[in-house]
C-alpha cells in the first residue's frame, strides 16, 4: 500500500482512536461500550468488503537477467542459465532479459534457455 491510500488509512485510524477516547471520556462506560462495539463491527465489515473486492492487489513479480553464459543441451536434457519460475505464479510478472548468451538444444525433447522461463 502506497501513496494516498496509506496516508488515508493512517489519518482515518488516528481519527477513530481520538473519537473513541472522546466518547469514553464524555459518556458513561456502558454507552462507550456500545459505541465501541458498533465501530468495531463497522470496521470489520469494511475490511471484509475491501478484501473481497481485492483492494490491496497483488504486487508484480520482478525478474531481471543480464549477461548469461552460453547454454548447450543434448539428448533430451534441459538447461537454463537464467531464471526459471515454475508452479502457480498466477500474478502479474515484470521480466527483462538483456545481453544473454547463446542457447542451443540438440535432440528431441531438449530445451535450452539463457533468459527467463515462466512455466
Amino acid at each position: 500500500m502506497r501513496g494516498w491510500k496509506r496516508t488515508a488509512l493512517i489519518v482515518g485510524s488516528c481519527a477513530l482512536i481520538v473519537a473513541m477516547v472522546v466518547v469514553w471520556l464524555a459518556v458513561d462506560l456502558g454507552t462507550a461500550d456500545g459505541v465501541a462495539s458498533v465501530v468495531g463491527a463497522s470496521v470489520g465489515v469494511v475490511g471484509l468488503v475491501f478484501a473481497l473486492i481485492g483492494g490491496a492487489g497483488q504486487q508484480p513479480s520482478s525478474f531481471r537477467v543480464t549477461r548469461t553464459g552460453k547454454n548447450s543441451v543434448r539428448r533430451g536434457g534441459k538447461s537454463n542459465t537464467g531464471i526459471t519460475r515454475t508452479g502457480p505464479g498466477g500474478g502479474p510478472v515484470q521480466a527483462s532479459a538483456t545481453d544473454t548468451g547463446d542457447s542451443e538444444a540438440d535432440g528431441d525433447g531438449s530445451g535450452a534457455n539463457s533468459g527467463i522461463q515462466l512455466n
